[in-house]
């Protein structure tokens, strides 16, 4: 008898907290393929709600606007990344090999169609989000992580010597951002992997080598 009131209680109470987090996911989960489909302003709090099978109530409770929804969705999609990042089978060979092996990795996550989606939303209304601060979260461990791959190579000798947050920052303008700044605007130059890859490796050999023709001695 106790058991069944108590059972009585928790269904009339507050939803357990795993259901709280189960619902939570659901929704960004659905606001995920929303957003990345029919970018911010196509994507209405209803839309979310109806594709996910929650009340607008139940959505508006957790995410109080399509802002605060948004801003999840990217948070989530950052998280995974670093998951990803973080699950990376550890490189053979030398730190500049490890590096090289984390950035090719970097380049091929920044380039899938739902994060090339976000940043286009992200820049397109660039007004909105202004005010609430950067997307992610700072510190960004992603970026902590690369500095530290870019200091063990500096520590192997492979690289020379400077700011090791400033070598990753141009790492990330040099590899990453033409790419994923050419899709973003609807380019179709990088649509193909294979184009990816090609981009990575001249550009990789570009950094490491240089550009000036070596002349032999």
């Amino acid at each position: 008898m106790a058991s069944r009131k108590s059972e009585m209680i928790v269904r009339s109470g507050r939803p357990p907290k795993e259901m709280q987090n189960a619902a939570a996911e659901r929704i960004i989960e659905t606001a995920t393929e929303l957003f990345a489909k029919r970018g911010f302003a196509g994507t209405s709090m209803e839309q979310v709600a109806s594709h996910c099978g929650a009340g607008k109530d139940t959505v508006y409770r957790r995410f109080p606007s399509k802002v605060a929804l948004f801003e999840a969705v990217v948070e989530n999609a950052h998280k995974r990344a670093v998951a990803r990042l973080k699950d990376l089978p550890h490189a053979d060979g030398n730190a500049l090999e490890r590096l090289r092996a984390l950035m090719c990795e970097l380049l091929h996550i920044n380039m899938e169609p739902d994060l090339i989606a976000f940043k286009r939303i992200t820049f397109s209304e660039a007004v909105v989000f202004e005010k609430r601060g950067p997307i992610p979260p700072q510190p960004d461990p992603i970026m902590g992580r690369l500095i530290d791959a870019v200091y063990e190579a500096q520590q192997d000798g492979a690289i020379g010597g400077g700011d090791a947050g400033s070598i990753a920052s141009h790492l990330i303008h040099c590899l990453v951002a033409l790419p994923t700044s050419v899709a973003m605007m609807g380019g179709d130059q990088f649509k193909e992997a294979h184009a990816i890859d090609v981009h990575f490796e001249n550009t990789w050999n570009w950094l490491i080598k240089g550009v000036a023709k070596q002349h032999r001695t």
